[in-house]
C-alpha cells in the first residue's frame, strides 16, 4: 500500500486578490477611452490639415482647425470622411451625379436617404449657403437618432458631382462647440490652390 501525501505548496500572500480588483477598476477608469480610440482607430488631426474629397477628376478641399479627430474605421479616404470635434460628429460624403438634372434633386434625395437609417428623421427645408471661397451650396436643419445639427450640400463643377456635410451633436450642444464645425464646412471649395 501506498502511503499519499499531500505536499504544501507555497502559499500565495492574499493582497493579490484586491491588487488585481483595484487594476482592473483603474483600467476601465482611466484606460478604456484610451484603448477605445485605439480600437477604434480614432486618430488626431493636426490643425490646418486639408481634406481632398473625391476622385482624381471631380475634386474639392476641406479643412480643419485645431481639435479634430479622424475616425479611421468608418472613413473611405477621397469618398468619405467621419470626423469629431468635441459632442459634434461631421460627415462629408462626395456624391457622384449620374447627370446634371441630378443635382437638382439632391435636397430631397437627402430626406429620403436620411429616412432610410431612421423614419423619425426630420430634414428641415434648404436655405442658401456660400462657402468662404464662393462655392454655392444649400444648408438645412436636420434631426436624426436623437441627434440635431446641420446638413450642407455644394453642388460641384458643372453639376458632375455634389459634397454633402452632416453635423449632429446632442441636442444641448452649446454654440461655442459648434464654431469650429461651421467652420469646417464653410471651408469647402473646389479650387485645390484656395484650400
Amino acid at each position: 500500500m501506498t502511503d499519499a501525501r499531500t505536499i504544501a505548496g507555497p502559499r500565495r500572500a492574499r493582497w493579490w486578490g484586491p491588487i488585481a480588483v483595484v487594476a482592473v477598476l483603474a483600467l476601465l477608469a482611466g484606460g478604456w477611452p484610451l484603448i477605445n480610440a485605439w480600437i477604434s482607430g480614432d486618430e488626431r488631426v493636426e490643425e490646418g490639415t486639408v481634406f481632398r474629397v473625391g476622385p482624381a477628376d471631380h475634386r474639392a478641399w476641406f479643412r480643419v482647425g485645431a481639435g479634430w479627430t479622424l475616425d479611421r474605421a468608418a472613413t473611405k479616404p477621397s469618398r468619405r470622411f467621419v470626423l469629431r470635434h468635441g459632442d459634434v460628429d461631421l460627415s462629408v460624403v462626395y456624391i457622384s451625379l449620374p447627370s446634371a438634372e441630378d443635382a437638382d434633386h439632391l435636397w430631397s434625395g437627402l430626406r429620403d436617404t436620411v429616412r432610410v437609417a431612421d423614419r423619425d428623421a426630420r430634414l428641415g427645408p434648404p436655405g442658401p449657403l456660400i462657402a468662404d471661397d464662393g462655392a454655392a451650396g444649400m444648408v438645412g436643419t436636420l434631426t436624426r437618432s436623437g441627434r440635431s445639427g446641420r446638413a450642407v450640400i455644394y453642388r460641384g463643377p458643372e453639376d458632375a458631382f455634389a459634397i454633402r456635410l452632416i453635423a449632429l451633436a446632442p441636442p444641448d450642444t452649446p454654440d461655442p462647440e459648434w464654431l469650429p464645425i461651421r467652420t469646417a464646412m464653410r471651408s469647402l471649395t473646389f479650387t485645390e490652390g484656395a484650400a
